[in-house]
């Protein structure tokens, strides 16, 4: 008798523990991680310092359109981050200033010319 009541017990400890697994299941999946997007495109400001630093600002071999005045900046919009720009000073004789080499981040990128 007394090992039928330890048969009953462990036959509904058992059951309880299978109910208990089957109620909780196997639960949610987590939510997918997301990155927030970063951006593609930055800006170049361009400042100068010396007298003999004015003209168009070209950045790659091409021209922004952008002037810049002797103690004067210009700010170029649309550039891809991650890309190396070459940026140069073409005065109105037709002269090309020395370059100056940035790799783009996100934000504003900044170059200074303090000489020709």
């Amino acid at each position: 008798m007394r090992n039928n009541f330890f048969k009953k017990i462990f036959v509904s400890l058992v059951l309880i523990a299978m109910l208990g697994v089957i109620s909780a299941g196997c639960g949610t999946t987590a939510p997918p991680i997301v990155n927030p997007p970063q951006p593609t495109t930055c800006t170049l400001t361009v400042y100068s310092q010396s007298p003999n630093c004015w003209g168009y600002v070209w950045v790659n071999g091409l021209s922004t359109g952008q002037w810049i005045a002797f103690n004067g900046a210009a700010t170029v919009t649309g550039l891809t981050v991650g890309t190396v720009a070459s940026v140069q000073i073409l005065d109105n004789f037709g002269f090309l200033s020395h370059q100056e080499i940035k790799q783009l981040v996100a934000g504003n990128n900044i170059v200074i010319f303090t000489y020709w």
